[in-house]
């Protein structure tokens, strides 16, 4: 009888079915945690909705003190500032020209007369040069200027015998952008 009871002790029994723990409390723990979640976010999302119609409010008392004529002139100037700033940026400003050119021209080269296209944007220039050689320096300074100047052409070139100074012309093709309105940056 005792090895009886001993052989039914080693044997194994089979339990009814029953949900594993782990995953009931593993679903329990997630559950608990979308429901921290949500209570928490809807907590924050009423605080933002309260900040929210507190600045509305704040921001309907300042419009309130100012005064709808002030705010219409406000709209109007604004509309002018803008319209002030289209304007310049699509003007012809012909002072950077005339910065371009005191900028390149060589110290020895004149010029005499200066005539501006500008629906070619060309400029006619009529001047003196010392020598040869300094007005194919100047010609040179203006042709390396590539981002503002388009082309260069020499025309009339004539030597003066008193002197051997040299008279000229030249046709300066410019970039459109420098006609363009733009801060120079004489001081920097």
């Amino acid at each position: 009888m005792a090895n009886s009871l001993e052989a039914d002790s080693l044997r194994t029994k089979q339990l009814p079915p029953t949900w594993p723990k782990g995953l009931l409390t593993f679903v329990v723990i997630i559950f608990i945690l979308t429901l921290g979640a949500y209570f928490a976010l809807n907590y924050w999302n009423q605080n933002q909705i309260s900040e929210l119609n507190l600045l509305k409010s704040e921001f309907q008392n300042l419009r309130d003190t100012f005064a709808l004529e002030d705010e219409q002139k406000v709209i109007l100037f604004e509309k002018k500032l803008k319209n002030l700033n289209t304007l310049l940026t699509n003007h012809i400003y012909f002072s950077n020209v005339l910065y371009l050119l005191e900028s390149l021209t060589h110290p020895q080269v004149y010029y005499t007369s200066l005539d501006f296209a500008l629906d070619r944007n060309l400029i006619e220039l009529r001047g003196t040069a010392k020598n040869q050689a300094i007005l194919s320096e100047a010609v040179s300074g203006l042709v390396n200027d590539s981002q503002r100047i388009k082309a260069v052409a020499i025309k009339d070139m004539q030597t003066e015998d008193k002197n051997n100074k040299i008279t000229f012309s030249l046709s300066v093709y410019l970039q459109p952008s420098v006609l363009k309105y733009q801060i120079n940056d004489r001081n920097q």
